[in-house]
């Protein structure tokens, strides 16, 4: 039976069958150092004819050498309105590289919450565009960024040509960043980060809601 000694406090820690103990684990966020863990989240709707790869939100690393590290991205999907016809659709996310400029045309600017009142002032080294929330067609637009050759996350979704009126509409739901288990994050150093987009143009007629919550840290080694 193999035994662990604690560095610090000596205590001991039998591994195996010893009693049907349970060891008491204690998991630590990932260093920040001076910097810091954050959160945000955002709000849009895709409205009529909203055009195919049309962004949505958007996270970009400003700083030269402080890293940024995702940890959660869940995404809700949820439809408001009758489309013109039945649809089968997708949003994509992409990793950015050369991604000099956020957009500035459709966009809003979240507010973002620091995890612990002690850390890096937010949104750090983070610059996060969101659609407005009333949405536009065509998206935001004037930023400056290269997507990956392919997405590295879709989410897909069926719209009807009947809005549900009479019950709870249920959403889809996905955990983008579920990497686990000792697999590497993502890390985005200066001028990298994601976007997310509409894979197929709408209709003439199409109601729908997007609930985007991010969380991430700042460091400055990974």
């Amino acid at each position: 039976m193999a035994v662990l000694e604690g560095g610090v406090s000596a205590a001991l820690a039998g591994i195996g069958v010893e009693a049907s103990s349970p060891l008491h684990v204690i998991p630590k966020p990932i260093p920040y150092g001076a910097l810091g863990h954050y959160r945000v989240n955002h709000r849009c709707a895709l409205v009529a004819s909203q055009a195919a790869n049309s962004r949505l939100f958007e996270v970009r690393n400003t700083h030269a050498t402080n890293l940024i590290v995702p940890t959660r991205l869940v995404v809700r999907i949820q439809q408001t309105g009758a489309f013109t016809a039945n649809l089968s659709d997708s949003l994509d996310l992409f990793k950015c590289t050369t991604f000099t400029a956020v957009d500035t045309t459709n966009t809003v600017t979240p507010t973002v919450s620091v995890k612990r009142s002690s850390l890096a002032a937010p949104p750090g080294a983070a610059a996060i565009r969101g659609l407005t929330v009333a949405g536009n067609s065509a998206g935001m637009t004037g930023g400056n960024l290269t997507k990956d050759g392919g997405s590295f996350c879709q989410i897909p979704f069926l719209a009807y040509t009947t809005a549900n009126t009479t019950t709870l509409t249920p959403f889809q739901l996905v955990d983008c960043f579920d990497d686990v288990n000792g697999t590497s994050p993502f890390v985005f150093v200066q001028n990298e980060g994601f976007e997310i987009e509409l894979r197929v143009v709408f209709g003439a007629a199409a109601s729908m809601e997007v609930y985007f919550d991010f969380s991430w840290a700042e460091v400055t080694a990974f």
